[in-house]
């Protein structure tokens, strides 16, 4: 017998009633359907995200009061006359016996398993080590840390992929946001690369990484996390233009200090439209994220738009009023559309 939640179970018996209604099916094989299942009596898997949250919370601790503080690592460096090097390639060799360890579990137990997955955090912690200690030997080749957030972000990549581990996929994401900030500050000698200030620059990652997605999305091996990279992409995309329409192409705290708030416009309009378009583009292919994304976005524009050019020069209540008013609107008309939509099908 099939065994659901609560939510899980009304939706169920909601169909049922449905299909019951339009005659799709008789009520005694309503009866045997509603037979077919039963609510659980408590939510484990609720329970057990939070122990699971809890764990890595403490593992996370323990590794910063561990690996970040250096002492212990210290000591076996003096007890055992260890170079970075040696400790670089010790935490490199405790990776690769962590992932064949972690994919044996896998192959015994395919199914999904949060437990599972977040053991791949242990790789995540080791390769970080022996990337950090591998710089130290090289002495970052003179500050070029990019190179060294890159191979990280190569190394997460090729085992998410491989291990099908959308931790580590998300690990991944999360170093190459640095990796590209660090190269282009080193490759600039600057604040500026080809002309563009740090949000700029991120938004061409954006849309690299759109690109890259569209061009892998049906590889066998990327499907399990290509959803991971849809979201960060449109995330940062978005994140980057509402940073470009606060500061535009400045550099610089003292620059965009001397920068009037009219030559912002162009900038906070052209993100505004940008919204715009991705929420339309959303509703048009359906994509609940996306367009979910773009109406976050469009209503931190438009706080923002409110603290930047009106707090000091309109009543608090009528701006909130007129708020009020064109979402509810918005709301409507989106309404509106979904019943056609519904009633078109």
């Amino acid at each position: 017998m099939l065994e659901v939640d609560k939510k899980e179970a009304h939706l169920l018996q909601k169909a049922i009633r449905q299909w019951e209604s339009e005659s799709l099916i008789t009520p005694e094989q309503a009866g045997r359907l509603k037979e077919t299942w039963r609510i659980r009596e408590g939510d484990w898997q609720v329970v057990t995200l939070y122990i699971f949250i809890a764990a890595i919370s403490c593992a996370l601790m323990a590794f910063g009061s561990l690996v970040l503080d250096e002492k212990w690592i210290e000591v076996l460096r003096l007890k055992f006359s260890l170079t970075d090097g040696i400790i670089s390639t010790l935490f490199a060799a405790l990776t690769i016996f962590l992932c064949f360890h972690g994919y044996r579990r896998q192959h015994k137990h395919p199914e999904y398993s949060l437990n599972r997955e977040l053991f791949w955090l242990l790789p995540v912690l080791s390769v970080g080590v022996s990337v950090v200690y591998l710089g130290k030997t090289l002495l970052y080749l003179n500050g070029n840390y990019g190179v060294f957030w890159l191979l990280a972000t190569a190394t997460y990549g090729v085992l998410g992929i491989l291990l099908s581990s959308r931790l580590l996929w998300t690990a991944t994401l999360i170093c190459l946001i640095p990796a590209y900030v660090k190269l282009t500050y080193y490759l600039s000698a600057g604040d500026y690369f080809l002309g563009m200030n740090l949000p700029c620059r991120t938004i061409l990652l954006a849309l690299l990484m759109t690109g890259l997605h569209q061009l892998f999305r049906n590889n066998r091996l990327y499907k399990q996390v290509r959803d991971i990279t849809w979201t960060g992409s449109w995330l940062l995309l978005l994140l980057s233009g509402w940073m470009i329409s606060i500061f535009g192409n400045a550099a610089s705290w003292e620059q965009w200090q001397q920068v009037r708030q009219v030559q912002l416009l162009w900038w906070v309009a052209a993100f505004t439209v940008l919204c715009v378009l991705v929420l339309i583009w959303g509703i048009k292919k359906h994509d609940a994220m996306i367009r979910d994304m773009a109406v976050l976005f469009l209503l931190l524009d438009l706080y923002t738009r409110y603290f930047e050019y009106l707090w000091d020069r309109t009543h608090k209540g009528v701006f909130f009023t007129i708020l009020a008013l064109s979402f509810w609107w918005i709301g409507k008309l989106l309404e509106k559309r979904m019943r056609k939509a519904r009633s078109q099908g």
